[in-house]
């Protein structure tokens, strides 16, 4: 899990009206601070700390004060039929253009049984599986997909140039979780690289290489290096094929031609592209009917025979709601590096962080 592993633990409330403060400071609307929010704080709650207020606030906050992401939206139609959509995000935050991208697909979908829609010119949107979860409550599978700056290599090479490139697939149950996929193509995301290196944390074997394409578990060393990717060729497959249609089919960038990381690059637009889906279960078969059929398939996967030494079988999506409702419950953890960030920030931005 791309999670802290301590900290500070704060009330997700406190940090969620904290948190809207501070955007709404830097000319974010009360209802786009809102939803940028939730975002973010159901990321953390999810245990997604890469993704949450620990790593983007910071983050999101700078790349507005340096005028190269727009805290307005804007967001026009350039291309539709009666199922699919191309939306230009015009630099508007990338949430707020995933939420209306994605709720397009469902509304879509209720007429089309299935609808993809894309958005162009757009910027980071958080975690993919908040997006793919949407369509869960309408009955429908949803999917999400983007991408973002060169972190790894090509099979063979030792120059970046793929991103992350996440992608998310949420299924609904009946009694069951419901099926939540969410990862990066990579190993591990950038983003739990910069969380290791800003608490001086050693990596993981085999999460990341250095400039030479050797393997190293020191963050700093990987920040200037590559990721690896999952599955070896595989993933380097699954992302190339990602960056084709999150990037190259929508008209943003894509590959080598990213202008930076986020954090690094504060005089450019990122220019993202995503890729958002919702499939009607009813256009397939009955939604009841496949709920019970899923339920069945899920306890099926969770009664496989255990290797020795394992004490449950988990199926994607039930670990983080296992951690979303102990952290609703305990707190959502801070370290103590990424709490100095935030009283700093509060400070200058006139919202003192909880405590202070």
């Amino acid at each position: 899990m791309p999670g802290v592993d301590g900290g500070v633990l704060f009330p997700a409330e406190e940090l969620r009206k904290w948190t809207e403060e501070i955007f709404q400071k830097v000319d974010v609307s009360k209802e786009d601070a809102a939803l940028l929010t939730d975002s973010l704080i159901e990321a953390n709650l999810r245990g997604v700390d890469t993704h949450g207020i620990t790593r983007m606030l910071t983050v999101y906050v700078n790349r507005i004060q340096a005028g190269v992401l727009s805290p307005r939206t804007k967001l026009d139609i350039v291309r539709e039929k009666p199922s699919t959509a191309l939306v230009d995000c015009n630099n508007s935050i990338g949430q707020v253009a995933s939420d209306y991208a994605m709720n397009l697909a469902i509304q879509k979908a209720k007429s089309t049984g299935t609808a993809f829609v894309a958005t162009t010119h757009s910027n980071h949107y958080g975690a993919a599986a908040y997006w793919s979860m949407k369509a869960l409550e309408h009955g429908m599978i949803g999917f999400s997909a983007t991408n973002g700056p060169a972190s790894f290599a090509p099979t063979g090479g030792r120059t970046p140039m793929l991103g992350t490139n996440p992608f998310s697939v949420a299924i609904p149950a009946g009694r069951e979780l419901p099926f939540v996929l969410d990862l990066a193509t990579t190993v591990v995301a950038r983003g739990r690289i910069t969380l290791y290196a800003k608490q001086n944390k050693e990596l993981e074997p085999g999460w990341a290489f250095d400039e030479m394409g050797r393997p190293t578990t020191d963050p700093h060393k990987a920040l200037k290096g590559l990721l690896a990717p999952i599955g070896g060729y595989k993933g380097y497959g699954i992302a190339l094929a990602i960056d084709m249609i999150s990037g190259v089919m929508t008209g943003s960038k894509y590959g080598t031609h990213f202008p930076g990381f986020l954090a690094d690059n504060l005089k450019d637009p990122t220019d993202v592209g995503s890729v958002f889906a919702a499939i009607s279960i009813d256009s397939f078969m009955d939604l009841p009917e496949f709920q019970d059929a899923m339920d069945t398939a899920i306890r099926e996967v969770k009664s496989c025979a255990r290797a020795e030494g394992v004490e449950r079988i988990y199926v994607p999506g039930e670990i983080e709601m296992g951690i979303r409702a102990d952290r609703l419950a305990n707190g959502i953890p801070l370290p103590e590096a990424v709490l100095t960030d935030f009283v700093a920030l509060g400070t200058e931005l006139g919202v003192a962080f909880p405590g202070e």
